[in-house]
């Protein structure tokens, strides 16, 4: 019984170590994707507008509170994005 299971790893150490390298090849750097929604800037929330041009969104001062970034991870995404928070 001990042979057989040895046998048996001798046979799928390589086949699971193969498909760990197909993983990491599989899943390179280019595959992922950066999305900016919008940013902190002088403690106000910017972001681009149809055109591509820099605009406020938000002016966190006036609302007593603080710009502050954030981030979401999804599958091979990562997204950026900035709020007004209470201090």
């Amino acid at each position: 019984m001990k042979s057989i299971i040895a046998a048996l790893l001798l046979f799928a150490g390589p086949a699971m170590a193969q498909v760990s390298q197909d993983e990491v090849i599989s899943s390179r750097p280019d595959d992922y994707m950066v999305e900016f929604l919008s940013w902190c800037e002088n403690n106000n929330v910017m972001g681009e507008d149809a055109q591509g041009n820099t605009v406020v969104r938000l002016n966190c001062s006036e609302q007593n509170q603080i710009c502050r970034p954030g981030s979401i991870f999804r599958l091979n995404r990562t997204i950026y994005f900035a709020t007004c928070q209470r201090p």
